[in-house]
Protein backbone atom coordinates (compact mmCIF):
# COMPACT_ATOMS: atom_id res chain seq x y z
CA UNK A 1 0.00 0.00 0.00
CA UNK A 2 1.53 3.45 -1.19
CA UNK A 3 1.04 6.10 1.11
CA UNK A 4 1.21 9.64 -0.84
CA UNK A 5 0.48 13.77 0.95
CA UNK A 6 -1.56 16.35 -1.34
CA UNK A 7 0.21 18.89 1.19
CA UNK A 8 -2.64 21.73 0.43
CA UNK A 9 -6.04 20.76 -1.30
CA UNK A 10 -4.99 23.88 -4.16
CA UNK A 11 -3.07 21.16 -5.20
CA UNK A 12 -5.04 18.50 -4.93
CA UNK A 13 -5.96 17.87 -9.02
CA UNK A 14 -2.03 17.05 -9.04
CA UNK A 15 -2.48 14.18 -7.03
CA UNK A 16 -5.92 12.87 -7.38
CA UNK A 17 -5.87 9.03 -8.13
CA UNK A 18 -9.16 7.47 -9.25
CA UNK A 19 -8.61 4.57 -7.88
CA UNK A 20 -7.20 5.68 -4.12
CA UNK A 21 -8.65 5.91 -0.86
CA UNK A 22 -8.57 10.05 0.00
CA UNK A 23 -8.38 10.36 4.04
CA UNK A 24 -8.77 14.38 4.42
CA UNK A 25 -6.95 15.01 7.88
CA UNK A 26 -7.38 18.66 9.30
CA UNK A 27 -6.03 18.17 12.60
CA UNK A 28 -6.53 22.02 14.00
CA UNK A 29 -9.37 20.72 14.47
CA UNK A 30 -11.80 19.78 11.94
CA UNK A 31 -11.47 15.94 11.12
CA UNK A 32 -11.12 15.43 14.83
CA UNK A 33 -13.98 17.52 15.47
CA UNK A 34 -15.78 15.33 13.27
CA UNK A 35 -14.67 12.15 14.63
CA UNK A 36 -15.04 13.53 18.30
CA UNK A 37 -18.74 13.89 17.33
CA UNK A 38 -19.31 10.91 15.68
CA UNK A 39 -17.43 8.76 18.30
CA UNK A 40 -19.96 10.44 21.09
CA UNK A 41 -22.70 9.27 19.29
CA UNK A 42 -23.57 11.75 16.21
CA UNK A 43 -26.12 10.43 13.69
CA UNK A 44 -24.33 12.06 10.62
CA UNK A 45 -22.36 15.10 9.71
CA UNK A 46 -23.26 16.98 6.60
CA UNK A 47 -20.25 19.13 5.54
CA UNK A 48 -20.91 22.45 3.78
CA UNK A 49 -18.54 24.65 1.74
CA UNK A 50 -20.58 28.07 3.30
CA UNK A 51 -21.73 29.20 6.71
CA UNK A 52 -25.04 30.51 4.67
CA UNK A 53 -25.30 26.97 3.69
CA UNK A 54 -25.20 25.72 6.97
CA UNK A 55 -27.39 27.79 8.18
CA UNK A 56 -30.42 27.57 5.89
CA UNK A 57 -30.05 23.61 5.88
CA UNK A 58 -29.85 23.73 9.71
CA UNK A 59 -33.01 25.84 10.20
CA UNK A 60 -34.85 23.86 7.56
CA UNK A 61 -33.86 20.26 8.52
CA UNK A 62 -33.88 20.90 12.20
CA UNK A 63 -30.24 19.92 12.56
CA UNK A 64 -27.67 21.06 14.70
CA UNK A 65 -25.81 23.98 13.54
CA UNK A 66 -21.88 24.05 13.48
CA UNK A 67 -20.13 27.04 12.03
CA UNK A 68 -16.52 28.08 12.42
CA UNK A 69 -14.24 30.67 10.35
CA UNK A 70 -11.14 32.26 11.02
CA UNK A 71 -10.66 29.77 14.25
CA UNK A 72 -14.09 31.40 15.87
CA UNK A 73 -17.59 30.11 16.44
CA UNK A 74 -20.48 31.50 13.78
CA UNK A 75 -22.99 33.52 16.28
CA UNK A 76 -25.99 31.97 14.70
CA UNK A 77 -24.43 27.99 15.11
CA UNK A 78 -24.46 25.31 18.43
CA UNK A 79 -20.87 24.45 17.83
CA UNK A 80 -17.62 25.74 16.74
CA UNK A 81 -15.10 23.65 15.33
CA UNK A 82 -13.83 22.69 19.19
CA UNK A 83 -13.97 19.01 19.14
CA UNK A 84 -14.21 19.44 23.40
CA UNK A 85 -17.53 20.98 22.87
CA UNK A 86 -19.40 17.55 21.42
CA UNK A 87 -19.84 15.76 23.98
CA UNK A 88 -22.17 12.73 24.02
CA UNK A 89 -24.88 14.65 25.86
CA UNK A 90 -24.81 17.49 23.35
CA UNK A 91 -24.76 15.54 19.99
CA UNK A 92 -26.02 11.67 20.62
CA UNK A 93 -28.63 10.76 17.95
CA UNK A 94 -28.30 13.93 16.54
CA UNK A 95 -27.91 15.02 12.81
CA UNK A 96 -25.24 18.48 12.47
CA UNK A 97 -24.36 20.68 9.23
CA UNK A 98 -20.58 21.43 9.25
CA UNK A 99 -18.90 24.21 7.87
CA UNK A 100 -15.39 25.26 8.83
CA UNK A 101 -12.12 27.72 7.37
CA UNK A 102 -10.61 24.86 5.56
CA UNK A 103 -11.12 21.11 6.30
CA UNK A 104 -14.93 20.97 5.09
CA UNK A 105 -13.58 23.24 2.10
CA UNK A 106 -10.81 20.19 1.21
CA UNK A 107 -13.42 17.26 1.63
CA UNK A 108 -16.28 18.84 -1.04
CA UNK A 109 -12.75 19.65 -3.31
CA UNK A 110 -11.66 15.95 -3.23
CA UNK A 111 -15.63 14.98 -3.78
CA UNK A 112 -16.15 16.96 -6.67
CA UNK A 113 -13.08 15.83 -8.15
CA UNK A 114 -14.50 12.36 -8.17
CA UNK A 115 -13.03 11.17 -5.39
CA UNK A 116 -15.30 7.91 -4.37
CA UNK A 117 -13.87 6.53 -1.07
CA UNK A 118 -13.24 9.33 1.56
CA UNK A 119 -12.14 9.23 4.69
CA UNK A 120 -11.71 11.22 7.41
CA UNK A 121 -8.76 11.48 9.77
CA UNK A 122 -7.85 12.04 12.83
CA UNK A 123 -4.64 10.96 15.54
CA UNK A 124 -7.19 10.05 17.63
CA UNK A 125 -8.43 7.10 15.05
CA UNK A 126 -5.30 7.02 13.03
CA UNK A 127 -5.08 3.02 14.10
CA UNK A 128 -8.60 1.69 12.86
CA UNK A 129 -8.12 4.17 9.86
CA UNK A 130 -5.16 2.64 9.11
CA UNK A 131 -6.31 -0.81 9.32
CA UNK A 132 -9.34 -0.17 7.35
CA UNK A 133 -7.36 0.85 4.62
CA UNK A 134 -5.58 -2.41 4.99
CA UNK A 135 -8.40 -4.30 4.86
CA UNK A 136 -9.86 -2.83 2.33
CA UNK A 137 -7.15 -4.10 -0.14
CA UNK A 138 -6.51 -0.02 -1.40
CA UNK A 139 -2.93 0.18 -3.68
CA UNK A 140 -2.74 3.56 -2.77
CA UNK A 141 -3.99 5.91 -0.04
CA UNK A 142 -3.81 10.20 -0.77
CA UNK A 143 -4.01 12.18 2.63
CA UNK A 144 -4.87 15.37 1.60
CA UNK A 145 -3.73 18.22 4.56
CA UNK A 146 -6.52 20.90 5.02
CA UNK A 147 -3.61 23.17 5.76
CA UNK A 148 -4.93 26.69 6.39
CA UNK A 149 -6.71 28.77 3.66
CA UNK A 150 -4.48 26.99 0.76
CA UNK A 151 -1.57 27.02 2.95
CA UNK A 152 0.50 24.24 4.16
CA UNK A 153 0.26 23.06 7.81
CA UNK A 154 2.75 21.57 9.95
CA UNK A 155 -0.25 19.30 11.99
CA UNK A 156 -1.55 18.08 8.82
CA UNK A 157 1.40 17.01 7.14
CA UNK A 158 2.41 15.34 10.31
CA UNK A 159 -0.20 13.15 10.10
CA UNK A 160 0.62 11.54 6.81
CA UNK A 161 4.20 11.47 8.76
CA UNK A 162 2.29 9.18 11.49
CA UNK A 163 0.46 7.06 8.91
CA UNK A 164 3.07 6.38 7.12
CA UNK A 165 5.25 5.35 10.24
CA UNK A 166 2.41 2.97 11.72
CA UNK A 167 2.18 1.40 8.59
CA UNK A 168 5.79 0.91 7.72
CA UNK A 169 6.06 -0.12 11.45
CA UNK A 170 3.24 -3.35 10.96
CA UNK A 171 4.48 -3.95 7.68
CA UNK A 172 1.19 -2.37 5.90
CA UNK A 173 2.46 -0.02 3.54
CA UNK A 174 5.36 2.68 2.79
CA UNK A 175 5.71 6.36 1.94
CA UNK A 176 5.26 7.13 -1.71
CA UNK A 177 6.46 10.72 -3.14
CA UNK A 178 9.08 13.07 -1.50
CA UNK A 179 6.17 15.02 0.70
CA UNK A 180 5.26 12.03 2.60
CA UNK A 181 8.95 10.99 2.70
CA UNK A 182 9.86 13.98 4.80
CA UNK A 183 6.86 13.98 6.99
CA UNK A 184 7.69 10.19 7.82
CA UNK A 185 11.03 11.51 8.92
CA UNK A 186 10.08 14.37 10.59
CA UNK A 187 7.10 12.30 12.44
CA UNK A 188 9.88 9.52 13.68
CA UNK A 189 12.21 11.82 14.58
CA UNK A 190 10.86 14.34 16.08
CA UNK A 191 6.96 13.50 17.46
CA UNK A 192 7.62 9.72 19.43
CA UNK A 193 6.31 10.72 22.24
CA UNK A 194 3.39 13.59 23.47
CA UNK A 195 5.86 15.68 24.77
CA UNK A 196 7.93 15.54 21.50
CA UNK A 197 4.71 16.29 19.78
CA UNK A 198 3.55 19.30 22.15
CA UNK A 199 6.96 21.15 21.76
CA UNK A 200 7.39 20.51 17.96
CA UNK A 201 3.45 21.93 17.24
CA UNK A 202 3.81 24.63 19.86
CA UNK A 203 6.02 26.24 17.38
CA UNK A 204 3.25 25.95 14.68
CA UNK A 205 1.31 29.21 13.04
CA UNK A 206 -1.97 27.15 13.89
CA UNK A 207 -0.90 26.43 17.13
CA UNK A 208 -0.52 30.09 17.34
CA UNK A 209 -4.02 31.15 16.43
CA UNK A 210 -5.53 28.63 18.64
CA UNK A 211 -3.99 30.47 21.52
CA UNK A 212 -4.98 33.84 20.27
CA UNK A 213 -8.63 32.37 20.00
CA UNK A 214 -8.54 31.20 22.99
CA UNK A 215 -8.14 27.21 22.06
CA UNK A 216 -5.19 25.91 23.13
CA UNK A 217 -6.78 23.72 25.65
CA UNK A 218 -8.06 21.66 22.72
CA UNK A 219 -4.25 21.25 20.99
CA UNK A 220 -3.10 18.11 23.27
CA UNK A 221 -6.24 16.25 22.48
CA UNK A 222 -6.17 16.77 19.08
CA UNK A 223 -2.49 15.27 19.22
CA UNK A 224 -3.33 11.73 21.08
CA UNK A 225 -3.26 8.77 18.47
CA UNK A 226 -5.18 6.13 18.93
CA UNK A 227 -7.92 6.76 21.75
CA UNK A 228 -11.21 6.16 19.16
CA UNK A 229 -11.71 3.06 18.40
CA UNK A 230 -13.86 3.68 14.51
CA UNK A 231 -13.50 4.55 11.03
CA UNK A 232 -16.10 7.11 9.56
CA UNK A 233 -16.01 8.50 6.58
CA UNK A 234 -18.66 9.43 3.58
CA UNK A 235 -21.30 7.58 3.35
CA UNK A 236 -23.42 8.88 1.32
CA UNK A 237 -21.91 10.48 -1.96
CA UNK A 238 -25.28 12.45 -2.92
CA UNK A 239 -25.56 14.29 0.51
CA UNK A 240 -22.00 13.82 1.55
CA UNK A 241 -23.12 12.68 4.44
CA UNK A 242 -20.80 11.44 7.09
CA UNK A 243 -20.62 8.65 9.66
CA UNK A 244 -19.21 5.72 10.92
CA UNK A 245 -18.27 2.79 8.54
Amino acid sequence: MKILLCPSPELYQLYHRPEAIVVITDIFRASTTIVTAIANGAAGIFPVATTEQAQAIGLANGYLMAAERQVRRCDFAHFGNDPLEYTPEAVANQRIVLTTTNGTRSLRIALEAGAQRILIGSLLNLPDTLDYCHRSGAQEVLIVAAGWQGQISTEDCLYAGAFACFAREQGLGIAEGDMAVMMQDLWHGHCQTMQERMDYIKRTEHYARLVQAGHADAAEYCMTIGTHSLVVGLVDTQTGLLGKL
